[in-house]
C-alpha cells in the first residue's frame, strides 16, 4: 500500500498541495496499524447489530476512538495511554450522559467541565493532548445521549468494553515494528532529494521550461525538505537511551545528517542549472547522486540497512570529483564525504557487540508542552467555543449536534495560523465524505454497509498520518454508516446532517480562536521576511569569507537561513489564505524570498569553489557580504544607527537584491547601503 500511495500521489501533485500548506506524506500509510482498527470496530459491529442493541454503537465508537489514541512505540508507552483514555472516556461518557439527563443547566455544566479539563492535558505534552483530545469529543458525544442514571452507567460499560476491546486487539494482534515510522520520515527526506534531482535532471534537458516560472515550486521543493530535515531530526534525537530505542537513534542520526550535507551540494546544483548549467560531466554527476538518494532512501528504511550497497555510489562519486574541479566536482565530493560517513557509521553499527557511538542520555524530556499562558487561554477559548455551538445547536434543533461540537475541538487549535488551514481541510473532508456515505446508504443494502465498516476504519487509522482531509472523509463515512445501521432508513438525512454540523462548528471554532482571548499576533510578515534576508546575507558573508570554513563551521549559518527562510515562506503562504487585502506586499515578499533562495544556492557556490588564494574579483564579493552583514546585524543596532527593517523597506529590500542577483557589485546604490547610508 505504501508503494501504491506513492505511485498514485505523484511528487507533482504533493508539491502543488505543499505550495497551498495542504501536507500530504504518502510513506506514512499505517497498513497494520488499519487492519487492527478494522477489526476492533468491525467485530464490536457485527455484535450490536446480532444482538439487536444500537447503543452498543458506542462500544464501536470507543474502539475507534481508542485504536485512535495509540501513539505508537513501545509497548509499555502504547498500552499506558491506552488504558489511561479508556478509564478517563468510561467517567465521562456516565457522568455527561447522566448530568444531561437532569436537564439542560446541568448538561451545560458537565459539558464545560469536562471540555476544559480535557482541553488543560495539552499543558502535559504531545500525548496528553491526544487523549485530552479524544476525551472532549467523547464528552461532546455523550451529552447528545441524555439518560437516567442507570442506563447512563450501562452506556459507559459499553464505552469501557470497546475501549478494552481495542486495546487488548492493538496490543496481541500484527505486531507493528515501533520505529517504522520514523524510519519511513528519514527515508522520505532522501526521497524528496531524489526528486528534486531527477527535476534538475529535467531542466537540464534541451526545451526544458524556463526554471524562472518556476520560483514557487522551486522554493516548495527547498522548504519542504528543510522542514522535513529539521523535523525528523528533532523527532530522531529525542529517542530515549534504551538499547532499541538508542540503537534506532544510532542508525537514523547519521542518514538524516549525510542527507542535510547532500542538500547543500544539490542547492549548489540547482543554482547552477538556475544559471544555465546543463553540460554532459554536470548531467551525469546529478544522476550519480540522484541513484545514491534513491539507494540511500531503500537501506534507511530497514531495520538494519546494509552499507556495503553504498559502496559503489561512493566510489562513483570520490572518482567524478577527482576528475571534475568544477563545481559539480566539487558538490560529488561533499556527497562522496557524506556517503562515506553514513557507510562507516552503519558498519560500526553491523559490528558484533558494538555499541552505538552516540547515545541519549537517560531521562531524554518529553516532547515540549505548549506554554502555559497558551495553553490556558486555548483551554477556555475551546471550553466557550463548544457551549455555544452546542446552545446553537440546540436553538436550530440540529440532529446530531455532537458533529458540530466535535468539529469545534478538532478545528481549534492554540494558533490562528493552524486553525485556519485546519477548518478547510475539515470541512472539505466532511461534504465529500458525507455524499460518498450518503450514497452508499441509500443505494446499498444493510449486509454490504456491515462489509464497509472494516475497509473504512481501517482506512481512517491507516491515512491518519498521511493528510487530514483523507483522515476525515474516510471517518465522516465510517460515522455515517455506523449511524444508518443503528437507526436504518435515514439515508441521505445522515450525511447532510454530518456534513452542516461540521460546518457550522468549524466556523464556530474559528470565530472563537478569532474573538475569544485572541493570541498576540507574532511579527508581521515584513518583519519575518527581514529576518530571512540578515540570515541569507550573514550566510553569504561567511561562504565569501577570506577563511576556508570547515562543515561544521558554515553548518549553524546555512540551516539558520533556511529555517528564516521556511518560516517567512510559512507565514507568506498563511498571508495569502488570510485575504487579499496584502496581495501587493504579499508579492513583492514571495519574489524577495525567491532571490533570497536564489543567494543561499550562490552562497553554497562561493562556499564550495572557495580557494586558498582568491581572485579580486572574489575578494571584492568577500567585501561587500562582510559589510551587508554589519550594516544589517541587529546586534550592531545603535541608537544613531539607521531604523531597522521594517514593512515599508521592503521595495528597498527588493531593489537591493535584485541588484545583487545581477551582480552589479559595482552599483553605487549597493556600495552605499553596505556603508551604511540609509535603504
Amino acid at each position: 500500500m505504501r508503494a501504491a500511495s506513492r505511485t498514485l500521489m505523484p511528487s507533482a501533485i504533493a508539491h502543488w498541495l505543499g505550495v497551498r500548506a495542504i501536507a500530504i506524506a504518502p510513506e506514512q500509510v499505517a497498513v497494520r496499524e488499519g487492519l487492527r482498527a478494522g477489526v476492533a470496530v468491525g467485530t464490536v459491529m457485527l455484535v450490536a447489530l446480532y444482538l439487536h442493541m444500537p447503543l452498543m454503537a458506542w462500544s464501536a465508537f470507543a474502539a475507534f476512538w481508542t485504536c485512535l489514541v495509540d501513539p505508537g512505540g513501545l509497548l509499555r508507552s502504547r498500552l499506558e495511554t491506552m488504558l489511561k483514555f479508556a478509564a478517563l472516556g468510561t467517567v465521562i461518557s456516565g457522568s455527561v450522559s447522566a448530568a444531561a439527563g437532569f436537564g439542560m443547566l446541568p448538561a451545560f455544566v458537565a459539558l464545560g467541565v469536562s471540555v476544559l479539563g480535557c482541553a488543560l492535558l495539552r499543558l502535559r505534552g504531545a500525548t496528553a493532548t491526544q487523549i485530552g483530545v479524544l476525551a472532549a469529543i467523547v464528552a461532546v458525544v455523550a451529552v447528545c445521549y441524555p439518560f437516567p442514571p442507570e442506563v447512563a452507567v450501562r452506556l459507559s460499560g459499553l464505552f469501557a468494553l470497546g475501549a478494552i476491546w481495542a486495546t487488548f486487539i492493538c496490543v496481541l494482534a500484527w505486531p507493528v515494528d515501533p520505529y517504522m515510522p520514523l524510519r519511513l520520515a528519514c527515508s522520505a527526506v532522501l526521497r524528496e532529494e531524489e526528486r528534486m534531482t531527477r527535476r534538475l535532471l529535467d531542466y537540464m534537458k534541451p526545451g526544458a521550461p524556463d526554471m524562472e516560472q518556476e520560483s514557487a515550486s522551486i522554493g516548495a521543493f527547498r522548504r519542504e525538505i528543510r522542514s522535513r530535515i529539521e523535523r525528523t531530526r528533532g523527532r530522531i534525537e529525542i529517542l530515549s537511551a534504551d538499547a532499541i530505542s538508542s540503537r534506532t537513534r544510532a542508525t537514523l542520526l547519521p542518514a538524516i545528517e549525510a542527507c542535510d550535507r547532500i542538500f547543500i551540494a544539490l542547492i549548489a546544483f540547482e543554482h547552477a542549472v538556475l544559471s544555465g548549467e546543463t553540460s554532459h560531466a554536470a548531467r551525469r554527476t546529478v544522476r550519480v547522486v540522484t541513484t545514491t538518494l534513491h539507494r540511500m532512501a531503500r537501506e534507511a528504511q530497514r531495520p538494519e540497512p546494509r552499507p556495503e550497497r553504498l559502496h559503489r555510489q561512493q566510489r562513483l562519486l570520490a572518482r567524478i570529483a577527482e576528475q571534475d574541479a568544477d563545481l559539480f566536482g566539487k558538490g560529488a565530493h561533499v556527497c562522496a564525504r557524506a556517503v562515506q560517513e553514513l557507510i562507516t557509521a552503519w558498519q560500526t553499527l553491523s559490528t558484533p557487540h558494538a555499541q552505538p557511538t552516540e547515545q541519549a542520555q537517560p531521562g531524554t524530556p518529553r516532547p515540549a508542552a505548549v506554554p502555559r499562558a497558551q495553553g490556558l487561554r486555548h483551554a477556555a477559548r475551546l471550553c466557550v467555543s463548544v457551549l455555544v455551538a452546542y446552545a446553537i445547536s440546540l436553538k436550530l434543533d440540529l440532529p446530531y449536534a455532537y458533529w458540530a461540537m466535535m468539529a469545534v475541538v478538532v478545528v481549534t487549535q492554540p494558533s490562528v495560523t493552524t486553525t485556519l488551514p485546519r477548518t478547510i481541510e475539515r470541512v472539505i473532508g466532511s461534504i465529500a465524505g458525507g455524499l460518498l456515505a450518503a450514497v452508499m446508504g441509500v443505494l446499498l443494502p444493510v449486509w454490504s454497509i456491515l462489509l464497509l465498516i472494516f475497509p473504512l476504519a481501517a482506512a481512517t487509522i491507516a491515512l491518519r498520518s498521511v493528510n487530514y482531509t483523507l483522515c476525515v472523509m474516510f471517518m465522516t463515512q465510517l460515522f455515517v454508516l455506523v449511524t444508518d445501521l443503528v437507526s436504518p432508513g435515514l439515508g441521505w438525512d445522515v450525511a447532510l446532517a454530518r456534513a452542516i454540523n461540521n460546518i457550522i462548528g468549524s466556523l464556530v471554532g474559528l470565530a472563537g480562536c478569532f474573538l475569544l482571548w485572541p493570541e498576540r499576533r507574532g511579527a508581521p510578515l515584513a518583519a519575518h521576511v527581514a529576518d530571512a534576508f540578515r540570515a541569507n546575507i550573514r550566510y553569504a558573508a561567511l561562504a565569501t569569507g577570506p577563511e576556508i570554513l570547515s562543515w561544521h563551521q558554515i553548518e549553524s549559518a546555512r540551516r539558520k537561513a533556511g529555517t528564516t527562510s521556511t518560516v517567512a515562506e510559512i507565514q507568506c503562504q498563511t498571508a495569502r489564505l488570510e485575504g487579499l487585502r496584502r496581495s501587493d506586499q504579499i508579492g513583492k515578499a514571495r519574489e524577495i524570498l525567491f532571490l533570497l533562495r536564489k543567494l543561499a544556492g550562490a552562497a553554497s557556490v562561493w562556499w564550495m569553489e572557495k580557494t586558498p588564494e582568491p581572485t579580486q574579483a572574489v575578494r571584492q564579493r568577500a567585501d561587500l557580504y562582510s559589510r551587508l552583514a554589519e550594516r544589517f546585524d541587529p546586534t550592531e543596532q545603535t541608537s544613531s544607527s539607521p531604523a531597522p527593517l521594517t514593512d515599508a523597506t521592503l521595495d528597498d529590500l527588493l531593489t537591493l537584491l535584485r541588484k545583487l542577483d545581477l551582480a552589479e557589485l559595482d552599483d553605487e546604490h549597493i556600495k552605499a547601503v553596505s556603508q551604511g547610508h540609509p535603504l
